[in-house]
């Protein structure tokens, strides 16, 4: 009995070293890696939220040369989303279905009527003022 005590010790004690590596390992970069799709869907989503932020900063920005300087950047962060998607597609990573022709005029369809709507509406309101 006493020897398995100290037995289940020693494995406890071996298990115990095991993790610690492994936690030193994942510290210093060791235990974690990233495939080639993992870093291009995080740099991707990145540079989708770039992309949305500026947007709001464009939008929000009062001084106009602020506001062209980040129209710039942004023009820049979809250069580069747009090169990320093409390596994506190119890889296999990034697979997208094409449209149909219906659905494409349905869209437009869509898209015109709600133009005309909304060019409605302003005329309507600047004969109000």
């Amino acid at each position: 009995m006493a020897q398995m005590g100290q037995q289940q010790g020693q494995g406890q004690q071996q298990q115990g070293g095991q993790q610690n590596q492994q936690q030193q390992g994942q510290m210093s970069g060791q235990g974690v890696q990233f495939s080639d799709q993992d870093v291009l869907q995080l740099a991707l989503n990145d540079t989708k939220m770039m992309a949305s932020s500026l947007n709001t900063y464009i939008l929000e920005a009062s001084d106009d040369q602020l506001r062209r300087d980040y129209m710039t950047v942004l023009g820049d962060v979809y250069s580069q989303q747009k090169q990320i998607f093409d390596v994506m597609q190119q890889k296999g990573y990034y697979n997208v279905q094409s449209a149909s022709p219906q659905s494409i005029s349905q869209v437009k369809n869509k898209f015109n009527g709600s133009q005309q709507s909304g060019g409605q509406g302003s005329q309507g309101n600047q004969q109000m003022q």
